[in-house]
């Protein structure tokens, strides 16, 4: 990451599996960043996979967390946007993925800190 300073960095669904997110957000050295995050849902448990330990979120951010981790990391969002992930299937949980955002996209430049 040192070596070359690419002006734009993605993220997307990794953030949530590092133990401190924050650490690797300040040592990005772009100033453009295009994050994704699945969205902690009220009605479901965090998720962890019972498979493979490696594939387990330490973090389950709601928007408002997520725009703070990014606003003390020295970015600025300058756009967002939610969206559902409705499944085919029947019952209460997939009746409220329907409705619920489960994404969040956040496009943030970095700031002059």
């Amino acid at each position: 990451m040192k070596t070359r300073k690419p002006g734009w960095w993605t993220a997307f669904e990794i953030l949530e599996h590092l133990v401190a997110p924050y650490n690797v957000l300040r040592a990005i050295p772009g100033d453009k960043l295009l994050a994704s995050i699945p969205l902690k849902l009220w009605f479901v448990s965090a998720y962890r996979s019972r498979t493979d330990a490696r594939d387990r979120h330490f973090h389950e951010f709601e928007a408002w967390q997520f725009d703070w981790l990014l606003e003390k990391s020295g970015w600025e969002i300058k756009d967002r946007l939610q969206w559902a992930h409705p499944v085919r299937k029947f019952g209460v949980r997939p009746l409220l993925r329907r409705f619920t955002p489960r994404y969040y996209l956040v496009y943030a430049e970095r700031t002059g800190q």
